[in-house]
């Protein structure tokens, strides 16, 4: 349970970052957490990201879900401050919602602890 914590708030904790980079000014976060499942909602309103940076933050959060690089590398995310590690977030989670609604991004993932 130690370790799910951890992951879900590293999680976190790259997706805001990236959001803070990139000029967020107001960003909402929402976790809900529901037996082994967590479902993150983070909205930063009003975001003036382009189409081509909103289409690589998609692909990279719907890379297929992969529970050994999860095993061995979900410590790494948010080390290295110069790089965008969104591919590692891809690789822990199960699904993930990326789309602009009234000029807010919104980013749902959800994250299942028992990985299949």
């Amino acid at each position: 349970m130690q370790h799910e914590v951890k992951k879900v708030t590293l999680i976190i904790n790259e997706l805001i970052s990236m959001m803070l980079l990139n000029g967020a000014e107001e960003i909402d976060v929402k976790i809900k957490r529901k037996s082994s499942v967590s479902e993150i909602t983070l909205i930063h309103r009003n975001s003036q990201y382009p189409e081509q940076f909103i289409e690589k933050i998609r692909y990279n959060l719907n890379t297929q879900r992969q529970c050994e690089v999860e095993g061995y590398y979900w410590q790494l995310v948010g080390d290295d401050e110069t790089s965008e590690e969104l591919h590692l977030v891809g690789a822990m989670i199960d699904t993930a919602n990326v789309e602009i609604r009234h000029n807010d991004l919104h980013i749902t993932i959800v994250r299942d602890e028992q990985c299949n």
